[in-house]
C-alpha cells in the first residue's frame, strides 16, 4: 500500500502535490495541436473538516482552467449561508518522496477555488481524497502518515 509521512507543523499535516489540467482537458489540448501547461507544485494542508479539496485561484489561473460551475461551500465564517465557489477539474498527483512513484493519482478530479496564498499555503486536501486513504495523526510525536 503506497504511503507518505511527515512532521505535523503549526498548520497541521502539510503535503506537496502536483496540480495539472485534467486528462480530458489535456487530450483536448493535444488534439488541437497545443501542449498542456506543466503541472504546478502546490503546498496543501490535510483538512479533515473540508469536504472537498480546494486549490488557490492563482494556481488554477496559471493552468488556464475554466470553471465548470459553482458549488455551495459552508465555512464557519459564512454563518450558515453558503459561499458560491467556482469548481474546476484538475489532475492531482501526490508523491511520498522525491523521485518515488506517486502514492495517489486522480486524473480528473473536481476541486473548488479558494484564496490561500495570504496564509502561506496553496490549498486544502479534503475528505474527497482522504475517503480513499487511511490516515494516522500522531499528535504526541508530531507525525502523520497517509496510506492509499
Amino acid at each position: 500500500m503506497p504511503h507518505l509521512s511527515g512532521q505535523i507543523g503549526p498548520w497541521g499535516p502539510l503535503i506537496f502535490v502536483n496540480v495539472g489540467v485534467s486528462a480530458p482537458r489535456s487530450a483536448a489540448l493535444l488534439a488541437a495541436g497545443q501542449g498542456p501547461p506543466a503541472p504546478v507544485v502546490a503546498k496543501l494542508i490535510v483538512d479533515t473538516g473540508a469536504s472537498l479539496t480546494s486549490i488557490d485561484c492563482t494556481i488554477l489561473a496559471q493552468l488556464a482552467l475554466t470553471s465548470k460551475g459553482k458549488v455551495p461551500i459552508h465555512t464557519p465564517s459564512t454563518q450558515g449561508v453558503p459561499h458560491q465557489a467556482d469548481q474546476f477539474d484538475v489532475s492531482l498527483t501526490i508523491f511520498g518522496a522525491p523521485n518515488a512513484p506517486p502514492v495517489y493519482v486522480n486524473s480528473a478530479m473536481p476541486v473548488v477555488e479558494g484564496q490561500f496564498k495570504v496564509q502561506g499555503i496553496d490549498g486544502l486536501l479534503g475528505r474527497d481524497v482522504l475517503a480513499v486513504a487511511r490516515m494516522t495523526y500522531g499528535g504526541p510525536d508530531s507525525w502523520y502518515g497517509i496510506s492509499f
